[in-house]
């Protein structure tokens, strides 16, 4: 029986970046498939920075049929953690800029690369609980998802290309950065920006004639304030935007200076994606499914049940409250672990962060239960420029009042947070994350 899944030709890939190309691509893919398959070791853990680099050494790695394991950093504990969880190879197993620093190769003409069925990828997820978990993902899987997505926007991003600001360890940042662009045949740009005034010279660049922007909430929504890509706007085809809830007023501002389509993405590492949007207006939440993804309510509640090719078990009971509207649309109402207790009456996180995002000096606000005796909440907020001004005005207490005595609209006093802080930005991570944990340390 043919084992075969997938087939890579390198004459298709369009590499936008001076220095980069089919041929040295391929050069880098023959030389360390070699060295791959010569090797015992199955699981490789490949920690590339350079996602040029990374994507011809997962692509060789596939094809050697070894499993690639993803760290979520290159912080040495966390390598080190990951190596003992997954018995990755140590040494010519582990695949880091330390191991790679000779890259002596030679272009090649042209390649095809046959990637075995029974590929594996090991993504590393935080979850909810803050503790690395471990997601293996068949290569087929991804690729399934690779196609939907080809099949749902290919008219959208057609000749456009691809500029990403995420890394490419994560899964989101391997589907829409690296898999869809290289097996489909779109120009995209291997290189990670940090920062979006470098994305937007390289948007300036002639040989980017239009560009689909890949990145997440949080570095879009840093934008509003100050966006570079308004120099560029007219290159600007489209955004998509995964990681976590992007803010209502933000996305249509966005789209509105940019003239651009942006599109969320609604998913996670385990369900790989789930369903997008494309928001009109403020009341615009409804999702739609994406193609082969089937939703139902769990069990006597209104948690979201998945049924979808792009995960391997027949049904996920994943952790978000929905109303499902018909077979295809749903509303997230929010995390069924933001639902807490205190002092015996249930209260919503993401309800009381939603209401204070209503407040007119709010930009972004983050909320989270401290103290272990006598739970309470507290609250991060990010003020803007009218909140800044009326707290140069005033006491902070003055500030913690205020907005103590706009949330006691909703809620009796027993339920109102009792701590406030005024960070500059909230604790987003390098996926567009909020970390929970950091965000309590403001309050220790």
């Amino acid at each position: 029986m043919d084992s075969t899944f997938f087939k890579l030709n390198s004459s298709q890939l369009s590499f936008i970046r001076q220095g980069q190309s089919a041929a040295s691509w391929a050069g880098i893919v023959v030389k360390y498939q070699n060295i791959f398959s010569a090797h015992a070791a199955e699981k490789w853990l490949l920690a590339e920075s350079d996602s040029f680099v990374f994507s011809a050494l997962f692509y060789a790695l596939l094809a050697s049929g070894k499993s690639v394991v993803l760290p979520q950093n290159t912080q040495p504990e966390h390598i080190k953690q990951v190596k003992e969880s997954v018995g990755a190879s140590v040494g010519p197993g582990s695949i880091s800029p330390t191991y790679l620093s000779d890259l002596d190769t030679k272009p090649s003409s042209g390649i095809t690369l046959t990637i075995p069925a029974e590929s594996e990828v090991y993504f590393y997820t935080s979850g909810s609980t803050g503790v690395p978990k471990i997601i293996v993902k068949p290569f087929k899987l991804l690729q399934r998802e690779v196609d939907a997505l080809e099949a749902k926007f290919s008219e959208q991003v057609k000749g456009t290309v691809f500029v990403s600001t995420v890394p490419h360890q994560h899964i989101y940042g391997l589907l829409y950065k690296i898999l869809w662009p290289m097996s489909k045949g779109h120009s995209f740009v291997p290189q990670g920006f940090e920062y979006p005034e470098q994305m937007a010279n390289q948007i300036a660049q002639d040989d980017c004639r239009s560009a689909t922007i890949i990145s997440s909430p949080a570095q879009l929504q840093r934008m509003v304030a100050d966006n570079p890509l308004l120099a560029v706007k007219d290159k600007v085809t489209n955004i998509f935007s995964s990681g976590g809830p992007l803010d209502a007023k933000k996305n249509l501002e966005l789209q509105d200076v940019l003239q651009c389509t942006l599109i969320e993405v609604f998913g996670s590492t385990e369900t790989g994606g789930i369903g997008w949007r494309c928001r009109q207006s403020i009341q615009d939440e409804d999702w739609h499914t994406f193609n082969e993804v089937n939703i139902s309510y769990q069990h006597n509640s209104d948690l979201l049940a998945i049924s979808s090719s792009y995960i391997n078990e027949p049904i996920f009971n994943a952790d978000d409250r929905v109303e499902l509207i018909d077979a295809s649309r749903f509303r997230v109402l929010g995390r069924a672990d933001s639902v807490v207790k205190i002092e015996e009456k249930r209260v919503s996180l993401d309800e009381v962060q939603a209401r204070l995002k209503q407040h007119p000096f709010v930009d972004d606000a983050f909320v989270v239960v401290v103290g272990s005796e006598r739970r309470k909440l507290a609250v991060l907020i990010v003020l803007n420029d009218a909140g800044l001004k009326a707290r140069e005005g005033g006491k902070k207490i003055e500030l913690d009042r205020l907005f103590k005595g706009f949330l006691s609209n909703w809620y009796e006093a027993v339920l109102l947070p009792k701590k406030y802080r005024y960070p500059v930005e909230l604790p987003y991570n390098a996926r567009g994350k909020l970390s929970r944990r950091e965000a309590e340390s403001y309050f220790e």
